[in-house]
C-alpha cells in the first residue's frame, strides 16, 4: 500500500511538473498570438490577465486612427480589437526571442479584411512584445511602421 502511495504521489508531482513545463512564456505567446491572428475573441479572454495593458506608442500621431492604441483591462483590450474590424491578422516572423517572460515577435502583420466587394490587406512592419506572468499575458505592445504600411487585394 505504501509502495502504491509513494508511486502515485511520484506520478502526481511528475504530472505536475511536466504541466508546469508545457506553459512556458513561449507556449503562452504562441496560443494568444494565434488566437489573435484568428481574430478569436473568446479565445483571447482566456490568455488576457484581467488587468494587461495593450500599448502602441506609435499610434499615437497617425492619419485615420481616432484614438491610440492604449487600453487597460481585459474587456477594454477585446473591445478595442474588435473595434479594427478585422476578419483576421496574419503575421510574418522575421525573428523571435524571449527571455525573462517576455517575447518578442520582430516581422510583418497583415490584417485582413473580408467584404462583399472582396478581400483586402494591409500589411505593416511590427515588433509585438507579449509580457507574459503567471500563465497570462500581463501586457501586450506594439511598435507599428505606420508609414511602412501596403495595401493589397487578395
Amino acid at each position: 500500500m505504501v509502495r502504491y502511495l509513494i508511486a502515485a504521489a511520484i506520478a502526481l508531482l511528475a504530472g505536475h511538473a511536466a504541466a508546469q513545463e508545457a506553459e512556458t512564456p513561449d507556449t503562452i505567446a504562441d496560443a494568444y498570438l494565434a488566437a489573435y491572428q484568428a481574430q478569436d475573441f473568446d479565445a483571447l479572454a482566456g490568455w488576457i490577465a484581467a488587468d494587461a495593458v495593450f500599448i502602441d506608442p506609435t499610434s499615437e500621431a497617425v492619419p485615420g486612427i481616432a484614438e491610440p492604441f492604449h487600453w487597460t483591462g481585459r474587456d477594454a483590450i477585446l473591445a478595442g480589437m474588435r473595434s479594427w474590424g478585422a476578419s483576421r491578422l496574419e503575421y510574418e516572423i522575421d525573428r523571435r526571442y524571449s527571455a525573462s517572460g517576455h517575447v518578442i515577435f520582430d516581422g510583418a502583420v497583415a490584417a485582413i479584411y473580408e467584404t462583399p466587394d472582396g478581400v483586402t490587406a494591409y500589411r505593416y512592419p511590427i515588433i509585438t512584445i507579449l509580457t507574459i506572468a503567471e500563465g497570462q499575458v500581463i501586457e501586450h505592445r506594439d511598435y507599428t511602421d505606420f508609414s511602412g504600411m501596403t495595401q493589397e487585394a487578395r
